[in-house]
């Protein structure tokens, strides 16, 4: 039996099992609360994912009603330690929070450092009053210039970071800001009371355990603690890349790393991220691809020294979930200048697009503003989203997901979380006036 083969017998070759009538796919919507499932002092927890929209489910099995410890009671749990993550709990605890982080790996910058997605993009866009504008700034500036200063990126319009000098700079700014991290521990789940996310739930080698809190920020990237919680989102379809680092290359300007370069493997087929299945044969693919990509490179000349680095810790997933917020931002408002009063930061642009059947250059693209509503779900109240799954339209997907934007949202979502602590507040509650002049006191760039 060859490799594809036996994938789709492991998945689906239970298919013709009895499937008990009260657990029918049909009946189980993503983010619904199946009761017994999942349950702490009487309240059940939010457990259903929607596999069943992603991979062929055979049938279901039951897991024991059992107790789990809390361990921890921070003022704000952030879910992710990407650089969404990193820049929203470094904040709300600058904000004066107290602030646990949960990352699943054990380094910080999730596909930045870890999928060796290197470059910082949309930064820039057309200014109102300048042809080429800078959007972005504040958290984002304040890393991208310590790395620049200190000789680990090159190029500061578009910063091409060193991925170990990154994760080192993320690590010192979580020490000093004293957030504590979890390393190696998976957010499971959520419990709910009521509207509201009562504590997270999370597997580590110690077992699992739950973290009760007054505030969420979703940054896992796949907008997982809004699907446990039962807030609307979209599944969305993108491309996968798979990145390598190869050493003993002839050295380029381009690269912050001297006598390093990197390779890809993957294409431009929209595909399903939350497939675990075919996630997994991409990322095994990619290492074979790239691979050979590097044993062809040593056979030309000048890289007859060449070798394979590594490939990249982590999977090239570009968009999974993307939440619905109380206003997703459009496409058109972003190229229209549309002002919005709860403005929180800027985004920048990243490549070229067609806009009303017309080809958009970069440098006719403007800067656009982030509203707070777009990081707001419609119905948890103390749960706040950054990073690529905040709420935007597939227009401006692009734009939307890139690393600059991710950290201006995870600074935005931080500093909103601790106000909303300090004032005993649900998310959507936050006095804007007082956000903003927060974020303005950061370096935050908030006006056209």
């Amino acid at each position: 039996m060859d490799r594809r083969k036996f994938i789709k017998s492991a998945a689906w070759g239970a298919a013709g099992l009895a499937i008990a009538p009260e657990l029918l796919a049909q009946d189980v919507r993503p983010g619904s609360i199946i009761p017994g499932s999942v349950s702490i002092d009487g309240k059940a927890g939010a457990v259903s994912t929607g596999v069943e929209n992603h991979l062929k489910v055979s049938s279901y099995v039951k897991e024991p009603s059992h107790k789990i410890p809390v361990v921890a009671h921070p003022d704000v749990v952030v879910v992710g330690g990407g650089c969404a993550g990193v820049a929203a709990a470094v904040c709300a605890a600058r904000a004066g929070s107290s602030v646990l982080l949960i990352e699943k790996t054990n380094f910080l910058g999730g596909l930045w450092t870890g999928g060796l997605v290197l470059p910082v993009l949309a930064t820039h866009g057309k200014g109102k009053n300048e042809p080429w504008d800078k959007a972005v700034k504040g958290f984002c500036s304040e890393v991208c210039d310590t790395l620049l200063d200190n000789g680990w990126a090159v190029n500061p319009l578009k910063p091409r970071v060193d991925p170990e000098a990154t994760k080192y700079l993320l690590e010192k700014m979580i020490c000093e800001a004293g957030v504590q991290i979890l390393y190696n521990a998976t957010a499971a789940g959520v419990t709910m009371s009521g509207n509201r996310i009562e504590s997270v739930l999370v597997d580590c080698c110690t077992g699992r355990i739950a973290i009760k809190c007054r505030m969420v920020v979703d940054a896992s990237g796949d907008g997982m603690v809004f699907n446990w919680a039962g807030d609307p989102y979209e599944a969305r379809r993108y491309h996968i890349t798979i990145q390598g680092r190869v050493g003993g290359c002839p050295t380029t300007d381009k690269e912050a790393v001297p006598q390093m370069r990197l390779e890809s493997s993957g294409n431009h087929d929209a595909v399903d991220g939350l497939d675990v299945f075919m996630v997994s044969e991409k990322q095994q693919q990619g290492r074979l691809v790239i691979w050979d990509k590097v044993q062809h490179l040593k056979k030309k000349e000048g890289f007859e020294n060449a070798y394979l680095m590594e490939v990249a810790p982590t999977t090239g997933v570009r968009v999974t979930r993307v939440l619905e917020s109380l206003h997703n931002v459009t496409l058109e408002d972003s190229m229209e200048w549309v002002g919005y009063p709860d403005v929180v930061g800027m985004g920048g642009v990243c490549d070229p697009f067609t806009y009303k059947g017309r080809r958009i250059e970069r440098a006719d693209r403007p800067v656009w503003q982030i509203p707070y509503r777009s990081l707001i779900p419609k119905q948890t109240q103390n749960l706040l989203v950054a990073g690529r799954c905040f709420g935007y339209d597939q227009g401006i997907t692009w734009d939307a997901r890139e690393i600059s934007t991710c950290m201006v949202t995870g600074q935005a979502a931080g500093v909103a979380a601790a106000m909303a602590v300090n004032a005993r507040c649900a998310a959507k509650d936050v006095d804007i006036p007082a956000l903003q002049k927060a974020l303005r006191e950061a370096g935050v760039r908030l006006d056209f």
